[in-house]
């Protein structure tokens, strides 16, 4: 069927009917024609904002936390920004790089205070808090942080206010330097096992109650006379929540750290 375009143009001129297109009008039996596909006025783009590290770096935390390190790779966070993964390596190297800039990045989160040498115990007490916070509020963080140093501006500010608080109580300059090191250890390897939860040793699904349970009732039933100590001790070594442990912990490394003190407190 061929169709007499000048025909159609000169019955849209009569009657007033060049008011508009057919598909204007109501009851044009035209207007259900659909109209040609390449006809159809382009969708408006949408502005794309530039990359920068820094937003690659905001991305990544957010496939973090979501879908876990397992699910972190250049692709996702490309997904996330709405881009491929060959844009993200203009500004990061591969996703080791990646897992490094993550980690200064959310360590950046911790809020410390203006150095106070007369409550240093407090304050180095409330950092440990502060470090364990970010592990739990970043899924993986504590994984993540094993093995890596924290570099640049992050170790920077971390370490300026560790020497701040402690050399003024006389602490040696090598114990303030080990000490972020062991504190750094001490609080992604808590928090890494905190994200595991407890493991049952029978290689079956067991609430954590009831591996504790378990284990005490094995310990309490040890041989007294082989094991004197051991047996009378079982309600202590199965006693304390992690709280208190983990509290138990930062008070340990505060007495050690009052040894080495030879300034005011």
């Amino acid at each position: 069927m061929f169709v007499n375009w000048g025909v159609v143009r000169a019955w849209y001129s009569v009657g007033g009917m060049d008011a508009g297109p057919p598909a204007e009008r109501e009851g044009d039996p035209l207007a259900e024609i659909p109209d040609l596909p390449w006809r159809t006025p382009a969708r408006a783009a949408q502005p794309r904002v530039p990359l920068t590290r820094e937003s690659v770096i905001d991305a990544a935390i957010r496939v973090l936390d979501r879908e876990g390190m397992e699910g972190l790779s250049m692709r996702r966070v490309g997904e996330e920004l709405g881009t491929g993964a060959a844009s993200i390596y203009w500004h990061i190297r591969n996703k080791e790089h990646l897992l490094q800039l993550v980690f200064e990045r959310v360590t950046e989160e911790l809020q410390l205070p203006d150095p106070d040498p007369s409550r240093w115990q407090e304050q180095l007490k409330e950092l440990g808090r502060q470090m364990l916070d970010v592990m739990r509020r970043h899924r993986d963080v504590a994984r993540i942080s094993l093995g890596r140093i924290p570099a640049g501006p992050t170790l920077a500010r971390f370490t300026e206010w560790m020497f701040a608080l402690l050399q003024p109580v006389g602490i040696p300059d090598r114990v303030i330097a080990y000490l972020g090191d062991f504190m750094s250890l001490y609080m992604g390897a808590y928090g890494f096992e905190e994200s595991l939860g407890v493991i049952s040793p029978t290689g079956e699904e067991m609430a954590p109650e009831e591996i504790v349970r378990m284990l005490h009732e094995y310990t309490s039933s040890l041989p007294a006379d082989r094991f004197p100590r051991t047996s009378a001790a079982a309600d202590e070594l199965f006693s304390g929540s992690p709280a208190e442990r983990f509290e138990f912990a930062l008070d340990l490394v505060v007495r050690g750290l009052e040894t080495y003190a030879t300034g005011p407190a």
